[in-house]
């Protein structure tokens, strides 16, 4: 458990410091991956940390106990299941990078 704590927390700090390069930079030198990646990175962190929660949870993740803290991780993960989906699924914007950032060639 410690270790996918640790793992969550290098990956979060991770995306905030590449959302705070973004922020800082002008907005000619930004370039055209930087939002896809942030998308990306997001919505893997956001997913990651409600599978993080559900273990920790267990049953209680899921069921409305009463008890503080467990029934509004069920809203958390089905609202990063949309977050995924929203401004192109992930396999969408994984190509997209591939192609138009790496000159990957299109897919057949």
């Amino acid at each position: 458990m410690r270790d996918s704590l640790a793992q969550l927390h290098v990956r979060l700090r991770v995306a905030r410091l590449h959302q705070l390069r973004t922020q800082s930079a002008a907005s000619q030198q930004l370039d055209r991956a930087g939002g896809t990646i942030d998308k990306l990175v997001v919505a893997a962190n956001l997913r990651d940390i409600g599978e993080l929660v559900a273990e920790l949870l267990g049953p209680a993740f899921a069921a409305d106990t009463g008890e503080w803290g467990t029934f509004g991780w069920t809203k958390w993960m089905l609202g990063a299941l949309g977050y995924r989906i929203a401004g192109g699924t992930e396999e969408v914007l994984k190509t997209m990078l591939a192609e138009r950032i790496l000159g990957l060639p299109r897919e057949g």
